[in-house]
């Protein structure tokens, strides 16, 4: 089993958005290296971000997000240990990075217009907004 964690977050670096590139090349060396996977989407404001993997790892990558100070109002809309990979080997990726992206897009999607609570519809508001 792993664990799948979907959070969404306000950006602190509106004033530079092109710092989000930094953000995936870091992470994605970093996941690449603990297991991890997951997409990150970005609306020029707000963050959505899917991680799974082991759960251990994935919970210390969530301590390295909420410390992060590019981040804040981080609000976890779900936790769950998951029995298989919903993106793949992407390490970190964007759904503009030249890889298809519609299944995951479309199940966050699904996902949030399905729980009909606050959280999910920030979710669904920024994967849709950030969906290029």
């Amino acid at each position: 089993m792993m664990r799948r964690v979907i959070y969404t977050s306000k950006s602190r670096i509106i004033d530079a958005p092109s710092r989000v590139d930094e953000i995936v090349a870091l992470s994605s060396a970093r996941n690449r290296d603990t297991g991890i996977t997951g997409m990150l989407w970005f609306d020029g404001a707000n963050f959505a971000q899917a991680l799974e993997g082991d759960p251990n790892e994935v919970g210390k990558t969530m301590d390295r997000i909420r410390n992060d100070p590019r981040h804040e109002d981080i609000d976890v809309v779900f936790d769950r240990l998951v029995a298989s990979r919903l993106f793949g080997d992407w390490s970190m990726r964007r759904p503009d990075d030249d890889v298809p992206s519609t299944d995951s897009t479309g199940f966050l999607i699904g996902f949030a217009v399905n729980q009909r609570t606050k959280s999910a519809q920030r979710l669904y508001e920024i994967v849709a907004a950030s969906d290029g």
